[in-house]
């Protein structure tokens, strides 16, 4: 469980904090109820009902590492600008933001 990134304590939004308590806590009690131990998160699939938990988990896991990714890539732009503005002159063309070329899919993760 290592693997999926928890929020920084600074200055982070609370219902980002919210969100990865309420996935720690799915993932722990479906753990628990399936005998899970091991660097796995989950383990592999089960078969019947409680596949269809497991799917729920891991499209959850999924979505909150890409959401997280997303942030963090919007953190690093952000500082990426604030840093060129400060260094180049006011007139100069490298001082815009190059244009967003990168646009999120919004597919739900299959499985």
């Amino acid at each position: 469980m290592e693997e999926i990134t928890a929020p920084g304590h600074d200055d982070e939004d609370e219902d980002e904090q919210r969100t990865y308590t309420r996935l720690l806590t799915a993932i722990s009690d479906y753990r628990r109820r399936h005998h899970r131990a091991g660097p796995d998160i989950l383990g592999p699939r089960p078969a019947g009902l409680d596949g269809e938990e497991w799917d729920h988990l891991t499209d959850a896991i999924d979505l909150y590492t890409h959401a997280r990714v997303q942030h963090r890539l919007e953190q690093i732009r952000a500082r990426t600008a604030a840093e060129r503005a400060a260094l180049l002159p006011p007139t100069s063309p490298l001082r815009q933001s190059p244009p967003d070329t990168h646009r999120p899919s919004h597919r739900s993760p299959t499985r």
